[in-house]
């Protein structure tokens, strides 16, 4: 099953990071490139370079940061990134970032040199459910719901490392669980730490259908970046970072996934 990991990731991190300067920071801290890069085996680059987004800009995003020369290494091939819109640098060989290696980001703005590293994971193995059908008791006025049994998803975790889950639901047409809830819809998105399992809970599900229950094995700067950020984006007066002379992520994760029905 292809899982668009950058693109459910890139959306957690934005939302963390689009605010990213305080009103009294220095020109200077202005004046750092914010990175946002994602390394996953088997797909190809995808680096973002852009400004720091002021607190009272409208933009989600900071404007791009064009004609760059990004080059990624890991250890023995060195490569140049090509910048495929605005902002976006890529690199189409798919077969470049391979588990357990370390990579290096470098390139030069403002006479300086902006660099990061990443070690990529493991990809999560055991990866089960302790079953395929979540019910989620209907509550009404009156009447006594019936009571939640919650469902464990467990895997393989003998070396403490960092794990995150997206919950995805798969439903064209979407059915609330709660016919209060008029807002649109989102995936959920679970930081779990350095553990081996996840317990439902009644309120983890807003949708019923079918899911995709994502598990990722991420590096620890992703989830200082997430746990430091407080889950908010307007925690974001001194955020984490793994760049060097520069603000933002760059970071490495494998996943694995399981299909999983909600019902009442």
């Amino acid at each position: 099953m292809e899982i668009k990991i950058s693109t459910l990731l890139a959306v957690a991190f934005a939302a963390f990071f689009m605010c990213a300067c305080k009103k009294d920071s220095s020109l200077e801290d202005y004046t750092r490139p914010v990175v946002e890069g994602y390394l996953v085996p088997g797909k190809t680059v995808l680096v973002k370079v852009y400004y720091q987004k002021y607190l009272d800009d409208t933009i989600s995003l900071g404007f791009p940061v064009t004609d760059l020369a990004l080059k990624i290494s890991d250890g023995t091939k060195t490569v140049d990134l090509t910048e495929s819109t605005d902002g976006n640098y890529v690199y189409g060989d798919s077969t470049f970032i391979a588990g357990n290696k370390t990579y290096s980001l470098s390139f030069s703005y403002n006479n300086k040199t902006i660099s990061a590293q990443t070690t990529v994971p493991d990809k999560p193995t055991g990866f089960v459910t302790s079953d395929s059908l979540q019910q989620v008791p209907v509550m009404g006025f009156g009447t006594t719901p019936a009571t939640f049994v919650p469902i464990t998803l467990s895997w393989n975790n003998n070396t403490g490392g960092h794990y995150m889950m997206v919950l995805k639901n798969k439903e064209s047409s979407r059915t609330s669980i709660n016919p209060r809830n008029n807002g649109s819809y989102r995936d959920a998105e679970l930081i779990l730490g350095q553990v081996s399992s996840y317990q439902t809970q009644q309120m983890t599900f807003n949708y019923l259908g079918n899911y995709e229950m994502v598990l990722f094995h991420i590096n620890k700067e992703y989830s200082d970046a997430l746990n430091n950020n407080g889950g908010s984006s307007l925690n974001l007066t001194n955020p984490y970072t793994n760049v060097v002379n520069g603000l933002g992520i760059f970071t490495s994760m494998q996943a694995d996934s399981l299909k999983l029905r909600v019902y009442q």
